[in-house]
């Protein structure tokens, strides 16, 4: 495991793992993931500039949208 990732397996199940496995998203697998719904999560994403655009596909940069969701839990 990469990062800080290993201070918290004994937190970490399967969903977790697999999750961290990809570094971009889709706006429905963020919303499964993170309980949000599909607004919230387009909005922060476009907010936190982690969306890409690979033709017609949406994709969100997860650790640039993470570090936002955790900026904004600290305001």
């Amino acid at each position: 495991m990469n990062g800080n990732v290993w201070m918290f397996s004994d937190e970490i199940d399967d969903e977790d793992l697999e999750f961290m496995r990809h570094d971009y998203v889709t706006y429905n697998m963020a919303c499964e993931y993170y309980g949000l719904g599909i607004k919230p999560v387009v909005r922060m994403a476009h907010e936190a500039g982690a969306v890409y655009k690979i033709g017609k596909k949406v994709l969100i940069r997860r650790s640039i949208f993470e570090t936002y969701l955790r900026e904004q839990r600290k305001a």
